[in-house]
């Protein structure tokens, strides 16, 4: 069978690496660039039992010297003032020391009772976009009538990637986070410590074009409280602590020699370090002329059917490791050569490859904290978000699986079984597909006539039961990759639209009677994992291959699951509810909940009470 498909033309999958960004901190802010190189390397703590896991970042990382041009106020959003050349002046003049009680000096940043809405902007020349960006205020004013560690304000980017401003979050794992506030408000001198994304860019404010920050009032609430008076500002410098790159789980291997040539056709090479990843620009094999005068360029080709007897073709598979050069077949008019073969006593050797992948590499954020390539000025590096994205290479009984859809398909979706076997052969990432086929017009969920709507959800590990809103958006590269691949094999008159699922998020409270003898502490997390495992997009429902597209949730299933939990007695109440994900706002108790027919069923928070 495995002979069969091979025949075929059916491969494994190799290895997919997980990948996050990783941010490089200065031992102290730099007049001058200071550049992380291409290939860089970082790694986990090597330990007793686990060796270093390693990442090397993809692109190169400048972290320019920040250059302030602006600080514009508007008292009415049409008129805008900046403040800076007056500052920078003052700045150049002695200030004796403030009298106690005396009045505030500076220039107020808002209306003299600042409203919500107001802001001020500050202005840069350079990209500060993957930086790490320390503002330093010399602010004054009173915290009286706010909350100085919680204030009515907010810091905001202007984010290019959606033509609007975006506000920092207070969450590290956020692309864009505001780490620390030393201003207390704007109330006292102090230090804001910004992470800025790559979507941060220029806009234009004031007729002035720049890359931009602001700060704005918003609605006062109880717990933040509203400002009596506008603080004030004296003095405001800007500087560089970091920046940020794109790391992934690969290390890189430089001029390997794979062995030498026996002459003869069909020859096969290993490749020492498994998995690797299929090879890029710049990564192919290399053959030893005859005469030793140097090193020959092979060209990498996907098989060798096309391959004439002189064409200096290989192929590489990276699930095997192993390099192979083209065969001789027998056939009834002789004998016939496809690809050339290296003579007899050449070294072979190999560019470069990446070495890696797999779920290995799905980490936590903060465990990447040591730099294995030492960079003048770069302190510390680690990653503040969790690496993802990590697959293992395909199994031969997963190919097995694959042979009947590839048959049925023949590399072309026309029914919605097409589309979910073709999306998930397009990316290692896809970890469920979906086609929604159009019902009856007006019904919720439902595509337009003429359109396929193809729904993806990213690949987990196994042990990842409770999962964020952010774990199940599909990256950019994995929707354009699906639709790529779908593309190039649907009809023509057939409109594509490729998306995440409508994820409803649902929260079950709880009250469970525990038998005797039994720990109430370890039946309660007992359950609440049986629940979060049988309200999973990828692991749960009935079947346990994923919560089924469109299928509603009764509250009466629940009590047959937390029943087969070991030390549970009884289920003495329990109750539903739809959660919003941006604010895990609690709906009223329910005892259906539905789902549209492009929704997919997620668990938020549980809360199981034992008794």
């Amino acid at each position: 069978y495995i002979k069969f498909l091979d025949l075929l033309g059916v491969t494994l999958t190799p290895a997919n690496p997980a990948a996050t960004e990783v941010t490089f901190l200065l031992s102290a802010p730099q007049p001058t660039p200071v550049k992380v190189p291409l290939g860089t390397e970082v790694a986990t703590v090597r330990t007793e039992t686990q060796e270093a896991i390693v990442f090397t970042t993809d692109e190169e990382l400048t972290i320019y010297p920040p250059r302030l041009d602006y600080l514009l106020v508007s008292p009415d959003a049409a008129q805008f003032y900046d403040l800076l050349p007056q500052l920078r002046q003052q700045a150049s003049l002695p200030v004796p020391p403030p009298a106690p009680g005396g009045p505030l000096r500076g220039t107020p940043l808002f209306q003299e009772v600042p409203r919500p809405g107001d802001v001020f902007y500050l202005g840069f020349s350079t990209d500060v976009a993957q930086t790490v960006l320390a503002v330093v205020l010399g602010c004054q004013g009173t915290s009286v009538g706010i909350n100085p560690s919680n204030p009515p304000l907010q810091w905001q980017y202007w984010d290019t990637d959606v033509s609007r401003w975006e506000t920092f979050s207070r969450e590290p794992e956020a692309e864009a986070w505001l780490q620390e506030d030393g201003t207390r408000g704007l109330n006292a001198p102090g230090q804001l410590l910004l992470h800025l994304p790559r979507s941060a860019g220029r806009t234009t404010v004031g007729l002035r074009e720049s890359n931009w920050l602001r700060c704005q009032v918003t609605a006062f609430t109880a717990e933040q409280g509203a400002y009596e008076t506008s603080p004030r500002i004296s003095s405001v410098a800007v500087q560089a602590m970091g920046g940020s790159a794109w790391a992934t789980h690969v290390s890189r291997v430089v001029g390997e020699v794979l062995g030498i040539s026996d002459g003869k056709p069909g020859q096969t090479m290993n490749i020492s370090r498994t998995p690797i990843l299929p090879l890029e620009g710049g990564e192919t094999v290399e053959v030893e002329r005859e005469d030793g005068s140097g090193w020959e360029t092979w060209t990498q080709v996907a098989e060798f059917s096309r391959s004439g007897p002189a064409d200096k073709h290989f192929v590489g598979d990276p699930v095997a490791g192993q390099v192979l050069f083209g065969p001789v077949i027998r056939s009834p008019t002789g004998q016939s050569r496809y690809g050339a073969t290296p003579p007899g006593g050449a070294h072979v050797r190999l560019t470069a490859y990446r070495s890696g992948g797999g779920v290995t590499g799905n980490l936590g954020r903060g465990v990447l904290r040591v730099l294995k390539t030492a960079i003048p000025y770069v302190a510390a590096v680690t990653n503040r978000r969790s690496a993802a994205g990590g697959v293992d290479p395909e199994s031969i009984e997963h190919a097995k699986m694959r042979g009947p859809q590839l048959l049925r398909t023949r590399y072309r979706a026309v029914t919605a079984e097409d589309f979910e076997s073709l999306a998930k052969e397009a990316s290692p990432l896809v970890g469920r597909a979906h086609c929604v086929q159009p019902q009856q017009a007006g019904t919720p969920g439902s595509p337009a006539p003429g359109v396929v709507q193809v729904l993806v959800t990213p690949a987990l590990p196994a042990s990842s039961l409770r999962l964020s809103e952010e774990e199940l958006v599909p990256s950019r590269e994995m929707v354009a990759d699906v639709r790529k691949h779908l593309e190039e094999r649907k009809l023509l008159t057939t409109a594509l639209v490729v998306d995440a699922p409508q994820y409803v998020w649902v929260a079950v409270e709880a009250r469970v009677k525990v038998r005797r003898g039994a720990e109430p502490n370890l039946v309660s997390q007992a359950v609440a994992d049986k629940l979060y495992q049988f309200i999973h997009p990828l692991q749960g429902g009935p079947d346990g291959d994923g919560w089924p597209f469109g299928r509603d949730l009764v509250d009466s299933e629940l009590y047959s699951q937390i029943q087969s939990v070991a030390g549970v007695d009884y289920t003495a109440e329990l109750k539903l509810y739809r959660v919003d994900p941006t604010n895990q706002q609690k709906g009223d108790a329910i005892r259906t909940l539905e789902i549209p027919a492009d929704g997919l069923l997620c668990s938020a928070s549980h809360t199981i009470t034992c008794f």
